[in-house]
């Protein structure tokens, strides 16, 4: 079955002439030529087009919530302590999972990079001993990834029963959270550039000739997570400095009890938390990734 073009072409091939309205009528009663080509042609770029029209109206949403996403964190990350009143319960949560990933990303890049560097330095691995080896590297590199996420969230959220408690009577679980969410916009940036330092800082090579040179490695070592570490620092001290201001704000103008004990109050509380996500889930997950070390 052939469209009217198509057919016509075909029998003006074969007749060297036009076909006359006779011809092309018996055509079409025979089903040599089908009417409804041109139909379906029309209706299938109709669905196109609005294919089309979708995908662009996807692509002016994105960008118009990318805009508004870094208009509504830039003021957050600049004066933190003066936003106290901070709205968009998706904003807030998108940025503590930015804050979230990055962190995790620094720590587990720079042991991924160890890694392979220690791999690429071992020269006895050869063919598929080596294909395998690689294999077990990358599977060991991304269950350090996953595993470290979760800690890291893990831990960042550890601050929340303490703030409940704390300021049980001046805020309620949603302000708290989300007061506590805000503070995770300077963090995340942070943690973007500790991602960035981690493709940059100096790893160790280790090989047979080098292998007694045990203080200059140590010292590689050191230097290449000390900068990792020092972020991690400096993203405690946000989430810490976070914590005091959501606490001297619950309780401006109550002086039964002073601030001072209520922020420590609100610190020892944390440690406790930490303490127990240490023990109950932290560990025992470290467990299951030093099983995976083994196979490497």
């Amino acid at each position: 079955m052939a469209t009217k073009k198509e057919w016509t072409e075909y029998f003006e091939l074969i007749n060297d002439r036009q076909p006359n309205a006779e011809e092309v009528l018996a055509a079409i009663e025979s089903g040599e030529i089908s009417v409804h080509t041109n139909d379906t042609q029309t209706n299938s770029t109709a669905p196109k087009a609005e294919l089309s029209e979708d995908a662009n109206r996807v692509y002016t949403n994105a960008k118009q919530h990318a805009g508004n996403y870094w208009t509504w964190i830039k003021p957050i990350v600049v004066h933190p302590s003066e936003q106290t009143n901070v709205t968009s319960n998706i904003f807030l949560w998108l940025t503590f999972a930015i804050a979230t990933i990055t962190g995790a990303f620094s720590f587990s890049n720079v042991v991924r990079r160890g890694l392979n560097t220690a791999y690429q330095s071992y020269s006895s691995f050869s063919g598929s001993e080596a294909t395998t080896v690689r294999q077990q590297l990358s599977s060991f590199n991304t269950q350090l990834f996953f595993y470290t996420v979760v800690v890291f969230a893990i831990l960042y959220l550890a601050a929340i029963p303490g703030l409940l408690l704390i300021n049980r009577q001046a805020f309620n679980l949603k302000t708290n959270v989300l007061k506590y969410l805000k503070w995770f916009a300077p963090l995340a940036l942070i943690n973007i550039i500790g991602a960035i330092l981690s493709f940059l800082v100096p790893i160790p090579s280790i090989s047979i000739s080098s292998i007694d040179d045990v203080s200059s490695i140590m010292q590689t070592i050191f230097s290449s997570f000390g900068i990792i570490a020092a972020v991690i620092v400096i993203g405690i001290a946000i989430l810490t400095s976070g914590q005091q201001f959501i606490v001297t704000e619950a309780h401006q103008g109550k002086q039964r009890i002073d601030a001072l004990w209520l922020v420590l109050g609100q610190w020892i509380i944390t440690i406790i938390v930490i303490w127990i996500e240490l023990k109950f889930i932290i560990v025992p997950l470290l467990e299951t990734l030093s099983k995976s070390i083994g196979n490497v």
